[in-house]
């Protein structure tokens, strides 16, 4: 027994100096392993007097870093600090460090057993290990036990340079992301003439509609009017296609794409959709119309990058709030003309969804 003892160390070793995702289920206590609704981590298998596999008894599950082995991986890296020394000299290495994970979950007994070379190295990635939150311990049989687990710390100047280099790129990259985003739709749009406060559509749709109708909005800015005042109309609806609502849909894709980098390096994200409709139909109903425009919104998100965003949307992860604000219609008419109702520029502007008050931790 001691000699599987002794593998079964090596595996969870292997598992944690190997950073890739590795899970295993949890054990259902009192039931025997491959009964129905058995589950299990690595089983101790016995053979008989014929060398033919028996029913195991006892079950082991390995020490796993809350998250799996990449929240270790990403833990690590973002909780060490290279040596300044080391780092100006482009040195690289590596350290492994030893520790128990006790029953309790709580770490102990933490050493460097394969230097890396450098005590500046040996000496921080010790101070790494010791800075873990609990781990979720080992168990046999259901029942938690001690295992001592080994732990890579790598070093590595030139990955350094390039963490370095996109930590640099997020920070700037991420004060224009701030500032708030206004997205436009046209006249009751989506799902005209209905009351629900939700939708399927999604607003990439909604954009590409609207702009195919970008003729139709500055042909009609200008009806009824003539000369300099009917160019400037014109003019004016055209240039707040290009620089607004189109600079809007861009600033949306960019945002979309900083919000699922940052919850995949471990950050929270946080900030609110603010609706608004133009002043046409009743109170309540474009207070349900900015609904629908604010879940256009979130349903783009929700499907853009493969869909990655929406486990966190529906709440099935942490790290991403989104607060929703429908405050229906903004100001009023002195007009029933459809040319200012409709296609004018301030009932243009007023039709819209501003994300603001973001905030990346």
């Amino acid at each position: 027994m001691k000699s599987n003892f002794s593998s079964i160390k090596l595996v969870a070793a292997i598992a944690l100096i190997v950073c890739f995702t590795m899970s295993y289920a949890q054990c259902d206590k009192g039931n025997v392993y491959g009964q129905k609704g058995q589950k299990s981590g690595i089983a101790i298998v016995k053979a008989d007097s014929n060398g033919q596999h028996v029913v195991p008894t006892s079950a082991l599950t390995l020490p796993t870093f809350k998250g799996g082995n990449k929240a270790m991986c990403r833990y690590i890296n973002k909780t060490k600090k290279y040596p300044v020394n080391l780092k100006n000299q482009k040195i690289s290495g590596t350290t492994l460090v030893q520790a128990k994970v006790l029953k309790d979950s709580t770490l102990t007994d933490i050493e460097v057993v394969e230097s890396s070379g450098y005590q500046e190295f040996d000496d921080e990635a010790v101070r790494v290990v010791k800075s873990f939150p609990h781990m979720i311990p080992s168990t046999q049989s259901c029942e938690a036990q001690d295992m001592i687990v080994q732990i890579p710390v790598v070093f590595n100047y030139e990955d350094e340079v390039a963490a370095e280099k996109k930590k640099a790129e997020m920070e700037a990259a991420k004060k224009d992301i701030l500032k708030p985003i206004t997205l436009y739709f046209e006249n009751d749009r989506p799902d005209p003439r209905t009351r629900q406060e939700t939708t399927n559509t999604e607003y990439v749709g909604l954009y590409n509609n609207y702009m195919a109708a970008k003729s139709n909005y500055v042909n009609n800015a200008g009806k009824g009017l003539t000369g300099a005042q009917k160019t400037n109309a014109q003019q004016t609806m055209e240039s707040f296609f290009n620089d607004s609502i189109q600079t809007g849909y861009d600033r949306l894709v960019k945002l979309t794409k900083f919000v699922v980098d940052a919850l995949k390096d471990g950050q929270q994200v946080e900030f609110t959709i603010s609706g608004f409709a133009s002043p046409v139909g009743g109170s309540d109903y474009n207070k349900l119309l900015s609904a629908r425009r604010i879940q256009s919104v979130i349903n783009y998100m929700s499907q853009a990058h493969g869909g990655y965003l929406a486990q966190y949307i529906n709440g099935s992860r942490p790290g991403l709030t989104i607060h929703r604000d429908p405050e229906g219609q903004v100001g009023s008419f002195n007009t029933t003309a459809v040319r200012e109702t409709v296609y004018g520029l301030k009932a243009s502007k007023d039709r819209k969804i501003t994300i603001h008050k973001i905030s990346i931790k």
